[in-house]
């Protein structure tokens, strides 16, 4: 057998096991290069490889598969050709640094695809080196971050945009925590509150604030750690100008662990002007009104009077009730301008007192005795406006009137017997007597009798209806419906 020898690195022979070992190292080499290849080739992670000028060696399928290239479009031309023209310039002006940094982390790049379309990446990468330490080239994969660049965009934009409408309140806004202590404000470029705003920071409020004020906002800021929120609360500070009014607001911040509360502190002493002039303003117009409903009750009893005194000349028995009629309605309409004005809600009247008062009235008006006619009430206190209580009060001038006058004959002894309540949505005034009876000859909608007319004219007036039981003497209801104050 014959020896097979080669000459060593040192002149020496290499004998066959150095020789199997060079083998078996080529062989792992070859091995190592095709696994590389194959992780190259099948990696869904877009590689690439650059020449010392910055043009492409090779790329993966996944790198074309990313821009829309093929291969053979992409190797050999420059790395610039594929980037948008601000990055091709950065690129070129760093890419020596690239060289002798040894590594690439997290470079970005705006790249062309083929199609027209940019896509936003980021390079991790490492710098290849022969064996004297000469640039060899570059080894790099790139990841497409053009989603979350927009998502960041949108989250800047949407940040800077909080920003701008928190610096346009033209309100105070502070960081506080759960003990009052500040950490963070926004204040208005205009003006400043007690202390400069800056003053506030490191502090609690009760070492900026008077006790009165920070005692209440002490209170809304442990309701709003146990509720989530607190508003309206209202508080006033004294200034060399003058007193001053404002307004807190208070809320938890979302998701924060050092349970956080923002607080909005609003000046509103215009508005606190504003509506003390309003309320003043308010005050002089009811005083006016009250006034005028003197004056009309006033005059209402001026006429009375005057009918009073006019009927002693007339003779006539059937004149003089004429004229005693439009008396009690014109005392009925006056009552009504009393209650208004001793009232101290201009817009509404005590009903069921007003009719206690008008019954008596009309039952010593017409000399009527107890003995001889008994009255009962059965009232609810139910407010009416004026354009109500007007019509309902002569309404109930007349049915009580008619009711006194022609129930009981000579002498016959009665009781009339006057409800006014509420059902459901509808509001019921009920004059009810034991006396003789309603006339059956005598329709109540086509009598000549006037008071009757103007009970017809009036019930229309107020959306109501009217109904007659004549069984065991005369009841007679009248429905319309609730009143309902704004």
């Amino acid at each position: 057998m014959t020896n097979f020898s080669l000459a060593g690195v040192n002149g020496g022979e290499m004998k066959s096991n150095d020789f199997n070992e060079i083998e078996n190292l080529k062989s792992e080499l070859d091995k190592t290069k095709r696994n590389f290849r194959l992780f190259f080739d099948e990696s869904p992670i877009p590689y690439q490889s650059l020449d010392e000028n910055g043009n492409f060696l090779d790329v993966n399928p996944a790198w074309c598969d990313s821009l829309g290239y093929s291969r053979e479009e992409v190797v050999g031309k420059n790395f610039a050709e594929f980037l948008t023209p601000g990055y091709a310039e950065h690129f070129k002006d760093n890419f020596k640094g690239f060289k002798v940094a040894g590594e690439i982390r997290g470079v970005e790049f705006q790249m062309k695809c083929k199609d027209g379309t940019l896509i936003q990446v980021s390079y991790d990468g490492n710098i290849g080196y022969d064996e004297s330490g000469k640039f060899k080239q570059t080894y790099c994969m790139f990841q497409d971050i053009t989603e979350r660049k927009k998502a960041e965009k949108e989250i800047e934009e949407s940040h800077n945009s909080l920003k701008a409408t928190i610096n346009a309140i033209p309100d105070l806004l502070f960081e506080v925590d759960e003990e009052g202590q500040f950490y963070d404000y926004n204040a208005p470029i205009t003006d400043e509150l007690y202390v400069s705003p800056k003053k506030f920071l490191g502090k609690k409020v009760s070492e900026v604030l008077p006790p009165e004020a920070a005692d209440k906002i002490m209170e809304a800021l442990k309701e709003a750690s146990e509720k989530g929120k607190h508003q309206g609360m209202i508080y006033k500070l004294s200034f060399p100008s003058g007193t001053r009014y404002f307004e807190l607001s208070i809320a938890k911040k979302p998701d924060d662990s050092l349970k956080r509360l923002i607080a909005l502190v609003r000046d509103i002493t215009q508005r606190k002007e504003s509506e003390q002039k309003i309320k003043q303003s308010l005050q002089e117009k009811e005083t006016l009104l009250k006034e005028i409903h003197h004056r009309v009750k006033n005059n209402l009893q001026v006429i009375s009077s005057l009918l009073n005194l006019q009927s002693e000349y007339v003779k006539d028995k059937n004149d003089q009730e004429l004229f005693r009629e439009s008396q009690t309605r014109a005392r009925s309409m006056a009552l009504i301008h009393e209650h208004l004005y001793q009232s101290t809600d201009l817009r509404s009247i005590n009903f069921d007192d007003y009719i206690k008062i008008l019954v008596y009235d009309l039952y010593n008006t017409y000399g009527c005795r107890p003995d001889n006619i008994e009255l009962k009430l059965g009232l609810e206190p139910i407010m009416l406006d004026i354009n109500t209580a007007i019509p309902c009060g002569l309404i109930l001038n007349e049915l009580m009137s008619n009711a006194i006058k022609h129930a009981f004959p000579g002498d016959n002894k009665g009781k009339i017997q006057v409800n006014f309540h509420q059902k459901d949505h509808e509001l019921i005034l009920t004059v009810k007597d034991n006396g003789i009876g309603f006339p059956e000859d005598m329709g109540f909608e086509t009598t000549d009798s006037l008071g009757l007319k103007i009970v017809n004219t009036l019930i229309n007036q107020i959306e109501g209806e009217l109904k007659i039981n004549s069984q065991e003497g005369t009841e007679i209801i009248v429905t319309f419906p609730e009143v309902i104050f704004d």
